[in-house]
């Protein structure tokens, strides 16, 4: 677990902590995830430490980033659950790591328990948990006063559950409110569908304007994350 550890105490920026494995990617091959790596890290992870990150490196990233503790705990039983569920293909263990998250406030970790549900056509109880992450906090206060970052997966959550209530409830009140809470936090697919919405007048009163500036709020969007990449 030698790279995680020193990518994790000493490498990685704010902005890596919300990224699938932290940040770490492949510079050999095109800045894609290694998969190998991953799953060495990881596995090191689960069998020596129950997948708990050890205490000195979560405190020395919390010090150096200024990201609470508890989220960092978070986003590790998210990314454990994340990996047993896509390589593993083991639905349990991903759920349990789900569910340890979700114990500690995990937005991140109510939105992906959701998905499953999801999967299992299980709709209202994805509905449920989907929304209760939507409605948690869309930033996470750092620390030492560094600003806010993120709250993971929260304007996702808010995109989703807009589109369950559209396909499964055909409640396009809900909808909309959703689409325009994702929006709102920076969510593209929501801007756009916010757009389209205030432009049909489809669980909202017709508004031209409005459906102008989601839109553009969505282009917006498209350029920034183009930019980033």
């Amino acid at each position: 677990m030698e790279y995680l550890n020193k990518w994790l105490s000493s490498q990685c920026n704010v902005l890596d902590i919300n990224k699938y494995f932290f940040g770490i990617r492949d510079d050999k091959k095109q800045n894609s995830i290694n998969y190998k790596l991953m799953s060495s890290q990881y596995g090191y992870l689960i069998h020596h430490h129950k997948g708990e990150l050890p205490q000195s490196i979560l405190s020395s990233c919390s010090h150096r980033t200024g990201i609470p503790i508890d989220y960092l705990k978070n986003r590790i039983y998210c990314e454990i659950g994340f990996y047993y569920l896509k390589i593993k293909c083991e639905t349990n263990n991903a759920i349990k790591y789900f569910q340890k998250a979700i114990d500690n406030h995990s937005a991140e970790g109510l939105f992906l328990l959701s998905l499953i549900y999801c999967d299992g056509e299980e709709f209202d109880k994805a509905i449920e948990l989907c929304e209760r992450s939507a409605l948690e906090p869309p930033k996470i206060q750092l620390l030492h006063n560094k600003g806010v970052i993120a709250n993971y997966r929260v304007h996702e959550a808010q995109y989703h559950v807009g589109h369950l209530y559209s396909k499964t409830k055909k409640d396009y009140t809900k909808t909309f409110n959703y689409y325009l809470m994702s929006a709102e936090n920076g969510n593209t697919r929501g801007a756009y569908v916010t757009s389209m919405m205030y432009k049909k007048g489809v669980g909202c009163q017709r508004d031209e304007e409005n459906s102008k500036k989601y839109l553009l709020k969505a282009k917006v969007n498209v350029k920034q994350q183009q930019h980033q990449e």
